[in-house]
């Protein structure tokens, strides 16, 4: 009887503690993978581009990078007018992770290049995503977007996109990394 009384006891405590150190834990524990999060990530910026929302394209950027560009609104034009076509599919070429504990602060960021199809063209897709900033949340979002017509880029199909190389914030058409 003193055994299972022990051990009732050693569950509870166990339990109790997951509890209340626990949100993170349990988020974590149900968090999806860094695929399917930036899965998800390209399929809200796919929808937000197929339905012209300027609105919902501005809010995936990270507020902080989008302060420091001062064209940030033409260049969402820019995007609008280079995409054309209905969204048919997507095909993931990679997602990079990069993690970064330092002074308490956690963050992550996706490298992430898509093949996304539409009923007029392929577009490569490139994107420097800041997932997870506890020290600043005006960080979280796209940094760095590129797009280019797969007929476009001289590295199709043979290499995955990662436009110009420079990673240069904003939304950056139709540039292309020359390889050697």
């Amino acid at each position: 009887m003193k055994k299972v009384a022990a051990c009732f006891f050693g569950i509870l405590i166990v339990s109790i503690t997951m509890l209340m150190g626990g949100c993170t834990f349990f988020d974590e524990l149900f968090a999806p993978s860094d695929n399917e999060d930036a899965d998800n990530k390209l399929q809200a910026f796919v929808e937000f581009l197929n339905n012209e929302d300027r609105d919902g394209i501005k809010a995936l950027f990270a507020r902080n990078k989008i302060s420091e560009i001062s064209n940030f609104d033409e260049s969402v034009e820019e995007l609008f007018a280079y995409y054309d076509g209905e969204y048919i599919s997507v095909e993931r070429h990679s997602t990079g992770v990069e993690e970064d504990k330092d002074g308490g602060a956690e963050r992550k960021w996706y490298n992430m290049s898509y093949d996304v199809t539409t009923d007029a063209a392929i577009y490569r897709m490139a994107f420097y995503w800041c997932a997870k900033d506890t020290g600043d949340k005006g960080n979280v979002g796209i940094e760095s977007f590129y797009i280019i017509k797969a007929t476009d880029d001289p590295n199709y199909p043979q290499y995955s996109y990662g436009g110009d190389g420079l990673w240069t914030n904003g939304i950056n058409v139709g540039k292309a990394h020359e390889q050697i």
